[in-house]
């Protein structure tokens, strides 16, 4: 058995508000590598954003099995939901902000929960069955010029018994409280991101996940309670944030009398990668010990008590049994 590492896409321009699509290779596939290029639009230099601005050029990404969506969401989203699979978020080329400098990023795009596992990765395929679709957003203020570089990761010899579906599920609350969200079944589950526009910051504590309890046929099991602070600041254990994706600032008393080696405060942080974040996880180890199994229900939802009834986002993480998934070897 190898892996096959080659070029999809190379450097081509995506313009606002369009969408592409492209065939993906045959032969079992491991991740896709999706790389933004883009020149800084920093005339007015306010409009320099570090990696987040360089996501939100794609609004939405597809990987479709004849039509049907195997992953779907945000580039923003999948960034974080495969930064969770590989442990940390992504990395840009050049963090500067001078006008028309060159800056790139990479999302991987994992069909596994690991890549390179040839047991778990999407199995073969005709020609044309299995799409990759990028949409494109309207523009992005410090951002101009985007190209695309795409790139796949084939297992060849795998034959895998099943890979991850992660499509996302979008609401908003009618009122804070209690409201339920009910999630896919048929298929075990890995875990599941959550996305709230608000979280806790400055001053208030209010978030658009307060807290949270998971039921499965009206029972609760594996949440029975949870905070979304604890949620979150248990996420940050599985990833690495750094100053590519958190931007910080140090603070100084400059009214004070000039000191070669004066002392500042401690850094802060002016905008984390992983702020708006958290993660129900069901497979801690990846190993399957804990994985929820909804095989058999009739229902299984979550029950979230919002601060503020804004808008969320959820993206479960299932594992699709290849014998069942209706995918027929070429």
């Amino acid at each position: 058995m190898e892996f096959l590492r080659q070029v999809l896409v190379q450097d081509e321009t995506l313009a606002v508000s369009t969408q592409r699509t492209d065939d993906l290779p045959v032969n079992p596939l491991s991740l896709i590598l999706v790389t933004l290029r883009n020149l800084n639009d920093t005339g007015t230099l306010t409009d320099y954003g570090t990696v987040q601005s360089l996501l939100l050029q794609i609004a939405r990404l597809e990987v479709l099995f004849k039509g049907s969506a195997i992953v779907s969401g945000s580039l923003a989203d999948l960034a974080r939901l495969n930064g969770i699979l590989v442990g940390g978020g992504p990395f840009q080329t050049s963090m500067s902000n001078v006008n028309n400098d060159v800056r790139s990023v990479t999302v991987p795009i994992l069909l596994g929960r690991r890549p390179f596992w040839a047991a778990e990765c999407f199995p073969a395929v005709r020609r044309g069955e299995l799409q990759l679709q990028l949409t494109s957003a309207a523009a992005v203020a410090g951002l101009d010029t985007l190209t695309i570089q795409i790139e796949t990761v084939e297992l060849l010899g795998a034959a895998p018994t099943r890979f991850l579906k992660y499509t996302t599920i979008s609401r908003t609350p009618a009122a804070t409280g209690d409201s339920d969200v009910d999630l896919p079944i048929g298929n075990k589950m890995a875990g599941v991101l959550l996305f709230g526009t608000s979280a806790p910051t400055g001053a208030t504590q209010n978030a658009s996940f307060g807290q949270l309890r998971l039921l499965l046929d009206n029972v609760e099991h594996y949440y029975a309670r949870t905070n979304w602070e604890t949620l979150h600041n248990e996420l940050m254990r599985r990833v690495q944030e750094t100053s590519q994706s958190a931007p910080h600032m140090h603070l100084e008393n400059v009214a004070a009398m000039y000191a070669q080696f004066a002392q500042t405060e401690q850094d802060q942080q002016v905008l984390g990668f992983w702020n708006n974040y958290a993660y129900l996880d069901f497979d801690p180890h990846t190993d399957d010990q804990w994985l929820l199994d909804t095989h058999g229900r009739a229902r299984i939802h979550m029950r979230v008590n919002a601060d503020v009834a804004d808008a969320q986002r959820i993206l479960p993480l299932e594992l699709i049994e290849v014998a069942q998934a209706g995918v027929v070897a070429p």
